[in-house]
């Protein structure tokens, strides 16, 4: 049984290493293993983002917390910062459960859209988006706010010929 619910600073203490293990997928993409063994989201930027965001987690009977989500909402989307499912639990519908919470939650409070960015061609980020109506969004189409994350993406030393800036309207 799989219960979505709003995370509590009780539950920072797991997100980071439930973050940690949803990186180890990258180890089979040429050019990105580098991000299995990348900084997480501390868990002092957990708290924050449960006590000044929008944070839910997944969990499970018999397993215990196996997935995240965690945002911030601006006037005109929620920006989803990271969705993270447990590696032994990937493939089974928990970050869609997730992200479906997230547009309830942002729905119910007269936000218009869902923003992210993401790996561009990666099976598990670009494309597993658009398959939720995600849109990847052009140079033109990026707006102040995610032009911004995308540069402090770059500073921080992504690739930004592989990163991408997505919205999803609700």
């Amino acid at each position: 049984m799989i219960r979505i619910r709003p995370a509590t600073p009780c539950d920072a203490p797991a997100l980071p290493g439930i973050e940690r293990s949803s990186g180890v997928i990258f180890r089979q993409r040429a050019g990105l293993e580098w991000i299995a063994d990348d900084d997480v989201q501390s868990e002092e930027r957990h708290r924050a983002l449960i006590a000044d965001g929008v944070a839910f987690v997944a969990e499970l009977a018999g397993y215990g917390l196996a997935a995240f989500l965690n945002g911030t909402a601006t006037p005109d989307a929620l920006h989803l910062w990271q969705v993270a499912v447990h590696h032994d639990q990937q493939g089974h519908g928990l970050g869609r459960q997730l992200i479906e919470t997230a547009q309830r939650h942002a729905a119910g409070h007269g936000i218009p859209s869902l923003t992210l960015t993401t790996f561009r061609a990666v099976p598990w980020n670009e494309p597993y988006y658009q398959r939720l109506g995600f849109v990847t969004l052009d140079d033109g189409q990026l707006g102040a706010r995610l032009r911004a994350v995308l540069d402090a993406e770059e500073r921080a030393g992504l690739p930004v010929a592989q990163r991408c800036a997505m919205r999803k309207m609700l």
